[in-house]
């Protein structure tokens, strides 16, 4: 069944059921499915024939469902915006998909002046004046056709935008439905959502959600910042399934509060977004000994993960790993023989990159079969079917689940001004990226010897610099200045010197 068809049986079958909760806020089936269906009129009405993506910019307020909803009702895919993007990346990822229109349930700080932003107001009188109307399933978006777009870190400085297609996300939903439990389990279940949709993770709770008939309970940004809220917040989620990174399950764990008894409906944890350490396993094993813990992998070009296994006290104990899953019905993992590179294979592989045919080339193509394929830059080995991660073949790192090219972060270090060179190194514990070093040489060569205070001013600037350009998990946690970055013979960035002093 398409995933939309999956939604509307689900909001026909739980009309007054909580479809989103996210802190006053709530929305059930029924008016999810009604007013997205009055603003996918109104788009049309408004943009016509044109079918250009359309980006939704805010946080976790219901509002951002039905927006996603109208979007991909009225035949156009939707790129989510969070609002801890910082305006000048905002405005980049807006003027790349390029619709006259913004649906802004908040409002952004700047946009590029040809775009108009329909504020939550108008976005309220233009459903409330078409409540009722049914929008023609005809004009969905079709499987083949793009079902959203996310932008991820570009090596340029500039984000790159992955296109995901209905049929790819309706090819995730069947399996993900699976995870950590039937999918009879999951009717009416509650599911976490830490991660903001702009960050392919919140895919899989939104659509194994709304595809389950379950209820999307939201923790806002505000909030996962306070631990004392933090925990409140959860003990009256009444929660089945936990979806987060295993750095959000780390930062938990710090509250001794954090178990059973706080949530004591839990049914699985599955994480996804970056490398799960056995110390957290065991650590979530002897606080929730009931539930699952689920690991999967996966990069956004695959539609969020393509493999997935149950963690056990086996697996903790053995020597290797923990293994990051088999691999899902419809896809195949193959290991590059020279390299150790992770192809993935299948029916949830990504169209390519919005817009730039180039960097798809790279990385995307066709069997001789047909079936498409993804070269995913991550090093890893198969053993007995299962699948084991051995790191990165490049720049790129994953910090706290969010996907960062190096390369982005130094491009945009040496646009500030007064720096000459800039490299941007991980700090690693357990063998997860733990935070950033910026290591950067200024125009004058001024490395602060003996002058604290000036160091301190000169770091605080190259971070807020960055912090006007890049999202703020990006912006390195120490900036070292030095003279000059060590070289190769080669004439590149000696990396291997720089690593020793992180």
């Amino acid at each position: 069944m398409f995933v939309l068809e999956k939604i509307e049986a689900a909001a026909a079958e739980r009309k007054g059921q909580p479809a989103v909760i996210s802190g006053e806020k709530e929305i059930s089936y029924r008016e999810l499915w009604e007013k997205s269906d009055a603003l996918s009129v109104y788009l049309e009405e408004v943009l016509g024939e044109d079918k250009t993506p359309v980006v939704v910019y805010g946080h976790k307020d219901p509002m951002m469902l039905v927006c996603f909803m109208a979007c991909v009702k009225s035949g156009r895919a939707y790129c989510p915006v969070d609002v801890s993007m910082p305006p000048e990346r905002v405005g980049d990822i807006a003027e790349t998909v390029g619709n006259e229109l913004l649906l802004g349930v908040e409002i952004p700080e700047s946009v590029p002046e040809n775009i108009r932003v329909l504020s939550p107001e108008d976005m309220e009188k233009a459903i409330n004046a078409r409540l009722g109307e049914r929008f023609p399933e005809s004009k969905w978006v079709k499987p083949e056709d793009t079902f959203y777009i996310i932008f991820t870190s570009g090596s340029t400085g500039k984000p790159k935008g992955v296109q995901i297609s209905a049929e790819a996300l309706t090819r995730f939903t069947d399996w993900s439905v699976t995870l950590g439990g039937s999918p009879e389990e999951k009717k009416s279940a509650v599911f976490l959502n830490q991660a903001p949709f702009s960050f392919d993770l919140s895919v899989m709770d939104v659509y194994t959600s709304l595809t389950s008939g379950g209820t999307l309970y939201c923790v806002e940004k505000e909030i996962q910042k306070d631990m004392g809220k933090l925990m409140e917040t959860l003990g009256r989620g009444n929660i089945n399934y936990w979806v987060s990174t295993p750095s959000f399950a780390d930062m938990c764990l710090s509250d001794r509060s954090f178990n059973e008894e706080l949530i004591s409906d839990l049914k699985a944890f599955l994480f996804c977004g970056e490398k799960l350490t056995k110390t957290t396993a065991a650590r979530l094993m002897e606080r929730f000994p009931k539930a699952r813990i689920v690991n999967t992998y996966g990069p956004t070009e695959s539609t969020v993960a393509v493999t997935g296994t149950e963690i056990t006290g086996e697996m903790i104990e053995a020597g290797e790993e923990l293994p990051i899953g088999y691999a899902k019905a419809g896809t195949d993992i193959e290991i590059d023989g020279e390299t150790g590179e992770i192809i993935i294979v299948g029916d949830t592989v990504s169209k390519g990159y919005f817009k730039d045919s180039g960097k798809t080339a790279k990385v995307f193509g066709r069997k001789a079969d047909g079936r498409a394929y993804y070269r995913t830059g991550d090093q890893g080995y198969l053993k007995d079917g299962m699948l084991y991660y051995h790191g990165r073949l490049d720049l790129q790192v994953k910090l706290h689940g969010y996907r960062i090219e190096l390369g982005d972060i130094e491009n945009n270090i040496r646009e500030l001004e007064g720096v000459e060179a800039a490299a941007v190194l991980p700090k690693y514990q357990e063998g997860k990226v733990r935070h950033l070093t910026a290591f950067v040489v200024t125009s004058d060569g001024t490395v602060f010897d003996g002058d604290s205070r000036a160091r301190l001013a000169a770091a605080k600037a190259v971070k807020s610099g960055l912090k006007e350009r890049l999202p703020e998990y990006m912006v390195p946690k120490r900036v070292v200045f030095m003279e000059n970055l060590p070289m190769t013979i080669n004439g590149k960035t000696d990396r291997k010197k720089l690593e020793a002093l992180v």
